[in-house]
């Protein structure tokens, strides 16, 4: 029999590497005769290098840029088998390097992302995808532009130093520099860059943002997209509008970041001739089922031919509808009272399921 595990990460408890090490350890404890082969999964979003770097067997790198609110962060990246540079944008911009109560989007800035960027660029890197979830930022991806060298200037030609959202309306004129790679954005978020769909409107607030922050923002933004003269696409208002920005600077494609990261790690190939995929993150819900990495994969393996599993650390909502995008649905709970609890037991219980998954296969 031969199984495929490529899981998400459990966020907030394990990531997607180690999810694999645990399945296959249980998995081969039982069936020892299986062809397991484990690939771990990510979306765009925080723990995309690892999970990329570690299914491929590619060297992982960092590098001291500017965080988003101006102090240095060590950001990760990683270079390929294939040549291929991987970078996540929350590494360098990632709101989770920010204490809620400094979270300020007017001064947030995507700058650091830019110098990520632009060390790639220079050390000759041709080929680069970039996940952009988790964003502390809605500046429109200038901060990044700022970096690789493009000029803003304001409606007398002086030229805009400052960096953050707080500089969207100021934006008269665009000096821009050549990027001079393929860049391909991971992305699974589909809003647009203004409007109550938008970059400020949805993610404004968890990012900070007053109401007034958001009205202003938006009108920013409104200000970006007439100055840079590039129209909006699906996908423009993700992390803060850097979806745009990429786009517009960098003449960047967004594609789905779970086909995206897939088709990078080499998951499509795995899976022919497999009898089973086995997939999980830490929740599931509606969302999920709604095009979320676990049931992309999930596609991808009825495909071509192989049944899914999924080991979710709770199940939740529906429950049949599961049964609509997955062969075979489990939580790994086991009864614990609390989050913390279990949070704290997911390894094991983790390893039980898989075990016993492994025995009804026997």
């Amino acid at each position: 029999m031969k199984i495929v595990i490529a899981p998400d990460s459990y966020k907030g408890n394990m990531r997607a590497a180690k999810v694999c090490e645990i399945v296959q350890a249980a998995i081969l404890r039982e069936t020892p005769e299986a062809e397991v082969l484990s690939l771990p999964m990510a979306d765009g979003g925080e723990g995309t290098v690892d999970a990329v770097v570690a299914a491929t067997g590619g060297e992982l790198r960092a590098l001291t840029v500017t965080g988003p609110l101006g102090e240095p962060v060590e950001a990760e990246y990683g270079v390929l088998p294939d040549g291929t540079a991987i970078m996540e944008m929350a590494s360098a911009a990632g709101i989770e390097l920010i204490p809620a109560v400094r979270l300020n989007p007017l001064e947030a800035t995507t700058y650091g992302c830019g110098e990520l960027l632009r060390h790639l660029i220079e050390a000759g890197q041709t080929q680069i995808v970039m996940g952009i979830g988790g964003s502390a930022t809605v500046d429109g991806g200038t901060g990044m532009a700022q970096a690789l060298g493009f000029v803003f200037r304001d409606a007398d030609g002086r030229e805009i130093t400052e960096r953050g959202g707080k500089i969207l309306s100021k934006i008269a004129r665009i000096d821009r520099a050549e990027v001079g790679a393929r860049i391909r954005v991971a992305c699974d978020v589909t809003n647009p860059l203004t409007g109550p769909n938008g970059a400020a409107a949805v993610f404004g607030p968890q990012k900070g943002a007053t109401p007034e922050m958001v009205e202003s923002l938006d009108a920013g933004l409104a200000n970006l997209r007439r100055v840079a003269t590039t129209a909006d696409a699906p996908g423009d208002g993700a992390a803060g509008g850097l979806g745009y920005g990429l786009r517009a600077f960098c003449a960047a494609e967004i594609v789905s970041g779970a086909n995206l990261i897939a088709e990078t790690v080499g998951l499509p190939a795995a899976l022919e001739g497999a009898d089973l995929l086995i997939t999980g993150e830490g929740r599931t819900d509606g969302q999920t089922a709604s095009g979320k990495l676990c049931s992309v994969l999930a596609g991808l393996a009825r495909e071509r031919g192989a049944k899914t599993l999924l080991l979710s650390g709770a199940l939740h909502g529906e429950l049949d509808p599961f049964l609509e995008v997955f062969d075979y649905a489990f939580s790994i709970s086991a009864g614990h009272s609390s989050l913390e609890e279990c949070i704290k037991h997911a390894p094991a219980d983790l390893a039980f399921v898989a075990r016993n998954v492994a025995r009804l296969m026997n």
